[in-house]
């Protein structure tokens, strides 16, 4: 009771509707008693209800405005209006708030004091209204406006002790409001340091995708939570794991980058509260004509590590019908830090995982294609071979020497054929001339070994480069190629192929294309995974690992049909230092 008995006093000087400030006094301290225990109400508009009429009781203003911000969910506005405003009066206080809302007001001019700021209204209105922006610790929570008769105004010497009295009555409310908002950003604060530790305890892809939408749709008091993970390669948002309502409904989709609310932020790479979805073109009904859910509005963040993005986090439809706020989105990103770090971390893990196997595979892969090419060719010469010797030695022992003579010169050409097909095998396995005298001739030798080979037509368009390759730069070139030309020697059934190297300012480009029947790139690389074969993985991660760019185009521009591959190395990452 100390510090309100100082306070009290205030009221002896302050200008009241009856005149008579001391007798005022002990229902003054009643009343700043009752606010106390006001303060212990769950709702607390009860409490800025009192505060208003006290300050209406005890001054001698005419009428009395009193409004703070909606800072949290948890904390909603406040909007307290008594006594009896005229349309004028009720414009210009609405204007002064809009205008304080946004941070900053041409119309009326503000002085500092600690907690609070005072700023007067126009004095050539006819009726003087005082506008006071209130603060804590240097918080804007909010503001009041009072209207006074001209002839109660107070002067200027009295407004130092009426933004005492105001701030008597409001302090304590101020401070509960503030601390209220200090123990839910501890809270937040303390579920970001939770969510970080369960998403950086594993480096599960599936556990850490699940874990960052259940999260997030509940602390939120959303009712789903998306999480679209970037596919750079294909320019694709890739959406996993829903979770609440529409969990169970939504299967993995991939849409275009730029595409729907997740695609602008992707682009964009900014956070983003729509909540109206109706009203906005950017959001798109794709998702929600494909399971029935209805979004109402979204919420959404960029995942980003090191400036680069990995993945866009949404939650949908605020549950009680709400809105998303801006403290929802603060929250929401401090986690997509976390979100995005554990994302990245679990996609190398399942990448190098992923890596492993396929190596493995490729490994059985190469081993099995080894057989059977031995087997189709050198193996099937070498028991024809072994045949004719036979067939030979019996003509031999019959004294038929012009047959014998036939038969060698047929074992003579199968032996060159069956030494042909193992040259060739070997040169594919390890080129030696790749090593030696680098691709170009590489390619001319490759080019002469299969236009021995294949009944197909093989063209050969290469310039004669000024400059030594990097030996990594072509070992990868040349086995993007032959891999190309495998792939068409299986499926293709193509009249001719073109392989092409050649450069311009700043890149090197190689092109392998044929006039085959083609194939549906988009599918492919889709479903490539199911296929259990890996080539046309390995050709992209070759550039890749080359600072390149690989393209596959089917049917080839230039022929309306077959295919195309074509890829591109910046010439400073080509060239041998």
């Amino acid at each position: 009771m100390g510090m309100f008995q100082d306070s009290v006093d205030l009221v002896q000087e302050q200008p009241t509707a009856n005149g008579n400030a001391e007798s005022t006094k002990p229902k003054l301290l009643a009343s700043l008693t009752e606010l106390q225990q006001l303060l212990r109400n769950s709702d607390t508009r009860l409490y800025w209800e009192r505060c208003a009429e006290i300050l209406f009781e005890h001054t001698s203003i005419k009428a009395l405005s009193l409004w703070l911000f909606r800072i949290h969910t948890v904390i909603p506005d406040v909007s307290v209006r008594l006594g009896k405003f005229d349309s004028t009066w009720l414009a210009r206080i609405q204007r002064w708030e809009m205008a304080l809302r946004s941070y900053s007001s041409e119309e009326f001019q503000a002085t500092a004091s600690d907690d609070v700021e005072l700023g007067l209204g126009r004095r050539d209105e006819d009726q003087p209204i005082i506008h006071m922006r209130l603060r804590l610790d240097g918080i804007l929570l909010g503001g009041i406006s009072l209207v006074f008769a001209p002839e109660d105004l107070p002067s200027d010497q009295d407004y130092s002790r009426l933004l005492q009295f105001i701030q008597l009555v409001v302090d304590n409310g101020l401070r509960a409001r503030q601390l209220t908002i200090t123990r839910q950003r501890l809270e937040q604060m303390s579920l970001i340091a939770q969510v970080s530790q369960s998403l950086n305890s594993t480096l599960e892809l599936e556990t850490v995708l699940r874990d960052t939408t259940e999260m997030s749709a509940m602390t939120l008091q959303a009712k789903a939570a998306t999480l679209f993970v970037v596919d750079e390669r294909n320019r694709e948002l890739i959406f996993y794991m829903p979770t609440g309502t529409a969990g169970g409904m939504l299967h993995e989709m991939r849409i275009p980058q730029h595409q729907g609310v997740a695609g602008w932020v992707s682009m964009n790479r900014r956070s983003i509260i729509v909540n109206n979805v109706e009203n906005d073109p950017r959001f798109t009904s794709l998702v929600d004509d494909t399971t029935g859910f209805k979004t109402r509005n979204i919420l959404c963040v960029p995942l980003t590590v090191q400036g680069r993005l990995v993945g866009v986090l949404e939650v949908l439809n605020k549950e009680g019908d709400e809105d998303f706020t801006e403290e929802d989105k603060n929250w929401l990103e401090k986690v997509g830090s976390q979100a995005g770090v554990a994302l990245e971390n679990a996609r190398l893990y399942q990448n190098l995982r992923n890596e492993q196997d396929r190596i493995i595979k490729a490994q059985e892969e190469v081993r099995h294609q080894l057989a059977r090419d031995l087997h189709d060719g050198p193996a099937q010469i070498l028991s024809l071979i072994i045949m004719n010797v036979d067939v030979a030695r019996r003509l031999l022992e019959r004294e038929r020497f012009e047959t014998v003579r036939s038969e060698l010169d047929l074992l003579e050409d199968l032996g060159r054929q069956a030494n042909r097909e193992v040259r060739t095998l070997l040169f594919e396995l390890r080129p030696i001339i790749l090593q030696s005298r680098g691709l170009i001739p590489a390619l001319h030798s490759y080019h002469e070994q299969l236009s021995k080979t294949l009944t197909t037509q093989v063209h050969l368009e290469v310039e004669e480069l000024s400059f030594k390759l990097r030996d990594k730069v072509a070992n990868n070139i040349f086995t993007i190629l032959q891999e190309s030309i495998n792939n068409i020697r299986k499926h293709a059934n193509a009249q001719n192929i073109w392989l092409r190297v050649y450069i311009d300012e700043q890149n090197l480009y190689f092109e392998c294309e044929d006039d085959g029947k083609g194939f549906d790139v988009t599918n492919i690389r889709r479903n490539y995974d199911d296929r259990g074969s890996f080539g046309l993985l390995n050709m992209y991660e070759r550039a890749e690992m080359l600072n390149g760019h690989l393209e596959i185009l089917s049917p080839s521009p230039r022929l309306s049909r077959g295919t195309l591959l074509r890829g591109k190395i910046p010439l400073d990452d080509a060239r041998q230092a």
